[in-house]
């Protein structure tokens, strides 16, 4: 149950594995490299005075460092709180303020990290490094923090423990098939779960190989997922069409990854289709911060025959789907959907009003909507607070987006409910167009009408030169939806 005794374990029998790429560097990391960088890097820590439950920040891109600090910490019975630098100083601020690190460190030159009181990450190296007596950790500590603002804007930091974060590593590596063999490019933000945990950890446990690109280009990630032969990778949808559309992206080039998975946002079907004629397997992936995060696994096969479909719970998840009243809903109905597994968070940290307004039971509710077919097979609806109800009928955007992707000339699009005098809310589109001067209103809302029941067409459109976007590609309807209120 302990993350750290998985390099031990690989330190020992498999020594000389690559466990760790560093592309930006040049410099690889076997299994025994990793593990004697963390048990020095746990010395150092001990120096600067840091003990069982204190938190450690870091600010950081993708770098060897931020998995020598969670492996640290791991030994220390600490908590790795990974910074989003891509936060403005006001936002770090009140991170910062509510889990109180006892330590933060800073990459030199990385934007953002100069208001903030820390040490250089590169200075951890010069430090005094004695042995010292490894305390004893408990499966249940907190080993790392990781805040998402959700729909209110307001900073949460879900805490995943030694046992969480183990579990999450099983479900994957049981449900997705993974091998020792597996090579994964860590191209989304270690800041981020899906960072550290949709492959990374579960690799780790494994005994795979990580590889660290640096920021993500599509150019040059084609040519590290060529280079390094990976064979698993994942990526948000909109990092998904950035590499579909570089230069010299083929088949052949990447026909060593054998899995694909797209994740962090929903993946609309062009783009699946885009791919799938190319004959790359990508598949829908489903996941949240609080949840570990890795929760369905499907097969290529399904994922083509079930269009849209998540796929079935992965080994050691339970879930179930209710309405308001939280009665548990029949097949083929939408219903929030409530997840339970030793992979779920242990809570919001200093927040146990709003943990309690989401765990009940051991049962974590997402604030998704989903529903499941009569085979067993997951389909997310949506955001339950994103849903709106236009002439008493409900309305779920992720559907309507579905169908305006299809139109040739649009790029991406959100839709929110907005108010009506007559039906409650209808709908409003915000569009960014591949060919502004093409754009018809009128043609694209009949191309909609050929598809959608006539309260579901959205009865405003928007155009904008891009979406509001998280870290982790997310379009952020809160933004657009405070534009509406405001």
């Amino acid at each position: 149950m302990f993350v750290n005794r998985w390099i031990e374990t690989h330190a020992h029998i498999r020594p000389s594995k690559v466990a760790l790429i560093d592309r930006v560097s040049g410099v690889s990391y076997t299994y025994q490299d990793l593990q004697r960088a963390s048990h020095v890097q746990a010395y150092r820590l001990a120096s600067l005075g840091v003990k069982p439950g204190d938190r450690v920040a870091v600010y950081s891109q993708n770098r060897p460092e931020i998995l020598e600090l969670l492996l640290a910490c791991g030994l220390l019975g600490a908590c790795l709180v990974p910074l989003n630098w891509r936060l403005t100083p006001q936002e770090l601020e009140k991170i910062v303020a509510d889990c109180q690190p006892k330590i933060t460190f800073v990459e030199p030159g990385l934007a953002g990290g100069e208001g903030l009181e820390a040490q250089s990450l590169f200075g951890l190296q010069s430090l005094d490094a004695e042995p010292v007596e490894l305390p004893r950790v408990s499966p249940d500590s907190a080993l790392a923090i990781f805040y998402t603002g959700g729909t209110t804007g307001v900073p949460k930091g879900a805490v995943l423990t030694h046992r969480s974060m183990q579990a999450n590593a099983w479900n994957t590596i049981g449900g997705w098939g993974l091998s020792p063999d597996d090579i994964a490019p860590i191209f989304t933000p270690m800041f981020h779960t899906g960072g550290l945990n949709v492959c990374a950890t579960p690799l780790l446990c494994l005994g795979g190989t990580l590889v660290l690109p640096g920021n993500f280009d599509p150019v040059k990630s084609l040519e590290v997922i060529e280079q390094e032969h990976c064979t698993f990778v994942f990526l948000v949808p909109t990092m998904y069409e950035m590499l579909r559309q570089a230069p010299g992206f083929s088949r052949s080039r990447v026909a060593q990854v054998r899995k694909w998975i797209s994740g962090g946002a929903p993946c609309p079907k062009t783009l699946f289709e885009a791919y799938w004629s190319e004959g790359i397997p990508l598949i829908q992936g489903y996941g949240l911060t609080e949840a570990g995060p890795n929760t369905f696994g499907v097969s290529f096969e399904d994922a083509q025959k079930r269009a849209g479909t998540v796929g079935v719970p992965l080994p050691g998840i339970e879930v179930k789907l209710t309405d308001t009243d939280g009665q548990e809903v029949p097949v083929g109905t939408a219903g929030e959907l409530h997840v339970r597994g030793e992979h779920v968070m242990s809570g919001y940290w200093n927040k146990p009003k709003e943990t309690a307004q989401v765990m009940q039971d051991g049962w974590l509710a997402t604030g998704d909507l989903a529903y499941r077919d009569a085979d067993g097979f997951y389909y997310i609806c949506g955001r339950r607070k994103e849903m709106f109800i236009s002439g008493g009928e409900n309305v779920f955007p992720a559907e309507i987006e579905e169908v305006i992707l299809t139109h040739p000339n649009i790029a991406e699009v959100a839709v929110v409910g907005v108010p009506h005098p007559k039906w409650g809310e209808v709908g409003r589109a915000y569009l960014v167009l591949k060919q502004p001067s093409a754009h018809d209103e009128a043609q694209l809302i009949e191309h909609v009408q050929q598809t959608l029941a006539k309260y579901k067409i959205p009865k405003e459109y928007v155009v904008m030169d891009s979406l509001p976007k998280s870290a982790a590609g997310k379009v952020l309807k809160r933004m657009l939806m405070e534009s509406v209120r405001a």
